[in-house]
């Protein structure tokens, strides 16, 4: 991230103008309470979760008992508003105490958390507590940077499982998280720990497990939400168990909600009404003082951080923008009137729209766009009436106090570096087909863009379109979305689209053209150029690929994404000696790429220069410990060291970071082989075929097993038969035919035998002597 302007002090300073207590000291009511021990804190964030969709703030329709019992012993605020309607950018809100405005992490993907901020996490690590985060959503992996100050931090999201569009969809339910944080926090009974658990079930789509499935059939939202509520009874569960809770402060809350159709938007991102950005704020402490507290003030998310801190006795960082709560714990309605900012930039980013921004007072809310709107909420609370034009003097007056906070806010903040995105993740996310081509925000400078009031319908179609083009009728989804480029051809997300929509069903010359029309509308697009060179490998131009990316590197777009895409496709080629100066350049432009690091590995190992192979993969594995085929590499190497044992175990890690990984279960397979465990081997090739039913070798050594066990002999040829189908590499395709051969004699037929071994010897004689 890049800084721009200067002291945090001044920005700060202006922001807390008005704060009703000096941030950094106790108020000495909640002193006693806590009598200063060293609480256990607990953070649980409830993805897209919608405030008045919880029993406790006021909705019949629903039961959700756990938040209630929080509500109920803890202290509810009413009006807490997030940032923004995005998972990112409002975690970070809520991790560093400060406003989008600052931070600078307007959306989801291509932005990284500044590490110059100092996180919840790392604050309390630095006072000596155990530290870990239990994500459900590869939107908050830690590769975009909120892992900052984590001892530990549970991710760990296998991309290849998934093959819908956006990173919405690469997610985990809830009971996993959960089993996993409760693992955590069985053996964290005397350290004081922080601990924050994310579960994201009530984001798109909504597909509730049972009970819940059938419980709310019709409302598959709220299904979700329930199913999220009876995983925090397990955590509330395990913390009374433990005798943990009078030694814990847990905080929940929700980082947006949803507008379920309100104003036209279905979900999330896209506009700032109160049904995406009022959200639950809930403080439970151990004290009963502060039980069943009801707040009605004004609040944000960004008033999170600055309220544990002082609940836990720690000075905030000078660069935190909220305040903190704590004395409206203990007199609610008490807090001055202040100004509550929410954004989204989405519009901007990904079609060329203007961008909105909400600020709220006690009764007023203004959304500023080329169409601004203002509304009494305290009369209106859908936001069903702009009163812009009959509250002129309103409108003006907010304008005014909104721009004095907004340079107030952004001053020294911090500005997009897309550059530190690792490689890898590009490429993943560009095969997905994530919808990630931002507009290119300097072409629209001095432009009056579109409101995005006015384009919702033309959203609408397009996800519709997208998603029907990508799961259901290509055909009509590539209808629908020329229909929506005929009515506005500067939307560079339909171009994009729509060569993704081409791509998945085989037709790459159409998804090559469509996005060579999305790269015209944003040139430094890397996930575009990404998709036109896959396009090119799909085919098997090789050679047609490399031509286009370095013609596209000549423009003046030296990105090491390229240079590593480069790289791997001439690795993939077996062309080494070209791969190496194309991955070298890459970790020139970006030292920190630890695709690059792993792929020269993998070089090194295959010319068996094993020292500098070693070298790379320790220089991999200190960037990303969880990278794909870091520990598959080790284990070739190891091999070749004859460190057998260690292999395996290298080989059994790939497969915790990567359970896909067929080619580290085919090689597990041969080493299982090796030392003579046939059960072992037997499971693996078994879990190969599986993962990959169209890899020939594991079917040739499955009925090997078979032929050595004197058992199945027709399952064997039938085995032997698909991975010869399959047309497996020359080299050995003799080995299935010899098989075939002892597997026929086995069974009494001698002709069948005989041609088989003798079309065995025919292409065992055709493969050329090393």
């Amino acid at each position: 991230m890049k800084k721009k302007g200067i002291a945090i002090g001044v920005a700060v300073a202006v922001l807390a103008a008005g704060a009703f207590f000096l941030v950094g000291r106790r108020p000495a009511s909640f002193s006693r309470l806590a009598k200063d021990k060293a609480y256990n804190v607990v953070l649980i964030t409830v993805d897209t979760l919608r405030a008045d969709r919880i029993g406790c703030y006021g909705f019949s329709q629903i039961e959700t008992p756990i938040m209630d019992q929080f509500a109920a012993q803890g202290i509810r605020f009413e009006n807490c508003t997030s940032q923004t309607p995005l998972t990112l950018p409002s975690h970070t809100t809520i991790m560093t105490g400060t406003l989008p405005l600052f931070h600078g992490v307007r959306d989801n993907g291509g932005f990284i958390v500044p590490p110059e901020l100092t996180t919840m996490a790392e604050l309390f690590k630095e006072k000596g507590f155990e530290t870990a985060a239990f994500v459900s959503a590869y939107v908050l992996d830690s590769k975009w940077g909120l892992n900052q100050g984590f001892d530990y931090y549970y991710d760990q999201f296998d991309l290849s499982r998934f093959e819908k569009i956006s990173l919405g969809s690469v997610q985990r339910p809830g009971g996993e998280t959960m089993d996993e944080a409760l693992r955590w926090l069985e053996t964290r009974k005397d350290a004081p720990f922080f601990a924050w658990i994310h579960l994201y079930d009530p984001h798109t789509p909504y597909e509730p497990p049972s009970p819940y499935k059938e419980k709310y059939a019709k409302h598959p939202y709220l299904g979700e939400i329930a199913y999220a509520d009876s995983q925090l009874g397990r955590l509330w569960s395990f913390l009374e168990d433990k005798g943990l809770r009078n030694r814990t402060f847990l905080v929940f809350a929700s980082d947006h909600g949803e507008s379920l159709g309100e104003h036209e938007e279905v979900c999330h991102g896209f506009f700032v009404y109160e049904a995406a950005v009022h959200v639950p704020l809930i403080f439970v402490t151990p004290f009963k003082r502060l039980q069943g507290v009801i707040v009605p003030d004004n609040i944000s998310l960004a008033d999170v951080f600055p309220t544990v801190c002082e609940m836990s006795g720690l000075a905030p960082p000078a660069h935190v923008q909220g305040q903190s709560l704590v004395p409206l714990f203990f007199k609610p309605g008490g807090a001055p009137e202040r100004l509550i900012y929410s954004e989204t930039f989405y519009p901007r980013f990904h079609y060329g729209w203007s961008e909105l921004q909400s600020f709220r007072d006690g009764k007023y809310k203004m959304i500023l766009s080329p169409e601004p709107e203002l509304y009494d909420l305290s009369q209106d609370p859908g936001e069903t009436t702009n009163i812009i034009a009959k509250q002129r003097s309103v409108f003006l007056a907010l304008k005014d106090r909104a721009s004095d906070f907004t340079t107030a806010a952004a001053a020294n903040g911090f500005e997009l570096d897309a550059g530190k995105i690792d490689e890898e993740t590009r490429a993943k996310l560009a095969s997905l087909g994530y919808i990630g081509s931002f507009s290119d925000s300097s072409k629209l400078k001095g432009k009056r863009l579109a409101s995005p009031r006015n384009k919702i319908g033309i959203f609408n179609e397009l996800t519709r379109a997208r998603e029907l083009g990508l799961e259901g009728d290509a055909q009509e989804g590539i209808r629908a979305i020329e229909r929506i480029i005929a009515e506005d051809p500067e939307i560079t997300d339909a171009y994009f689209s729509l060569g993704n929509i081409y791509f998945r069903i085989g037709k790459h010359e159409e998804a090559i053209r469509a996005f060579r029309q999305a790269l015209e509308k944003k040139p430094d697009d890397v996930f575009t150029v990404i998709n036109i060179a896959n396009s090119f490998l799909a085919m098997g131009r090789f050679a047609e690929a490399e031509r286009f990316v370095l013609d596209y590197i000549k423009t003046g777009f030296s990105d090491p994404q390229l240079y590593f895409l480069l790289g791997n496709m001439n690795f993939v080629r077996k062309k080494y000696d070209v791969a190496i100066p194309y991955l070298e350049k890459s970790l020139s432009l970006n030292s920190e790429s630890a695709a690059s690091h792993n792929t020269l590995a993998a070089i090194f190992i295959v010319k068996n220069d094993l020292g500098r192979a070693q070298e790379h993969l320790d220089a991999a594995r200190r960037l990303n410990p969880g990278l794909s085929s870091l520990y598959y590499n080790q284990a070739q190497l190891l091999e070749n060291r004859g460190e057998i044992a260690a292999a395996i175990s290298s080989y059994q890690e790939e497969l915790v970071h990567s359970p896909k990984h067929f080619k580290a279960l085919f090689n597990l397979s041969r080493l299982y082989r090796r030392t003579g465990d046939e059960a072992r081997e037997y499971d693996a090739l078994r879990r190969c075929i599986e993962i990959n039913p169209d890899f020939p070798l594991p079917y040739f050594y499955l009925a090997r097993i078979y032929l050595n066990r004197q058992e199945n002999f027709e399952e064997a040829v039938r085995l032997v038969q698909k991975g010869i189908d399959l047309k497996p590499d020359p080299k050995d395709q003799p080995l299935g035919y010899f098989l075939l051969a002892d597997l026929y004699n086995r069974l009494g037929d001698s002709p069948k035998s005989l041609e088989s071994a003798r079309k065995g010897r025919e292409l065992a004689s055709k493969i050329p002597r090393e």
